[in-house]
């Protein structure tokens, strides 16, 4: 009898001292969250490639547990010692979004084309004419167009258009590149040899990519002719396209195995094989 009441009055305690432990935790986890810090966040959408202003800021009280790692804590750090605006935003950022050294580039600094890549990409250099190169600039987002002859199972020619990428941010037109205030020189340190002239350079586009999507640019570039559509600004749908073929516009068309594609036919099947792969998602 002794022993169940010492065992039970055992129980109690532990219980008891459970109960402590649990409810003590609680109060400092719910303390810790109480607390905060200050923390720079957007007070409107900051569309990627604009410089970062004053009254596009404000700072706001956040939990720390909450706060991002690195995010600007003072407004004054987003700008030079004069006061004057320096970063600009490589890719958009929503409003009462924290600022983050991810999402910011310092436009004042000769930091070179590694630095204003968006986190999780890749720059990738793509020719296009001269002349439509002459629309777009630094921070423009467009999809990209690929223009490709093939040859069916049945030897039938074909000539067909594929979308093969979308909403891709313009890090550079030829030496002139996002974030940068001045458009820069051609010399030895630029993306474009020195042999190229003023409008070789503005043809090499360079591109904000994943890895999927410069195997496939470069890909259907290697074999067949690129082009972009330039995208409004805030305009980030991705859009189910349909490949449109010569057949589709001309009824009567008469299928014919082209000269040029008799040759490399495995490429081009491997070519068709990871363009389709690409459209369907």
């Amino acid at each position: 009898m002794k022993k169940t009441i010492l065992l039970s009055a055992l129980f109690a305690v532990l219980a008891v001292l459970s109960a402590y432990v649990y409810f003590s935790s609680l109060e400092v986890k719910y303390r810790n969250m109480g607390e905060t810090s200050t923390v720079v966040v957007a007070n409107r959408t900051i569309a990627a490639g604009t410089l970062i202003r004053r009254n596009m800021l404000a700072t706001m009280q956040v939990p720390k547990a909450y706060i991002q790692p690195k995010a600007f804590t003072s407004i004054d750090d987003l700008f030079d010692k004069d006061g004057r605006a320096v970063f600009v935003a490589l890719s958009s950022i929503e409003e009462n979004e924290q600022i983050l050294p991810g999402k910011v580039s310092d436009a004042s600094k000769e930091v070179g084309m590694s630095y204003i890549i968006p986190d999780g990409r890749k720059a990738l250099a793509v020719s296009f004419d001269t002349d439509s190169s002459n629309i777009i600039a630094p921070g423009s987002r467009v999809d990209i167009l690929a223009s490709i002859e093939y040859t069916d199972a049945r030897k039938q020619y074909h000539e067909a258009v594929y979308v093969i990428a979308q909403n891709i941010l313009v890090l550079a037109v030829g030496n002139d590149y996002f974030g940068n205030r001045q458009p820069q020189q051609a010399n030895t340190n630029s993306i474009v040899s020195n042999g190229g002239d003023e409008q070789q350079n503005k043809s090499l586009i360079t591109l904000s990519v994943s890895v999927e999507e410069a195997q496939i640019i470069f890909i259907a570039g290697e074999h067949g002719n690129l082009k972009y559509i330039l995208r409004p600004v805030g305009d980030s749908e991705l859009y189910k396209s349909k490949v449109i073929k010569m057949s589709d516009l001309i009824s009567d068309i008469v299928q014919t195995q082209s000269p040029n594609t008799r040759s490399g036919s495995a490429n081009q099947e491997e070519i068709m094989r990871l363009i389709n792969t690409y459209s369907k998602q």
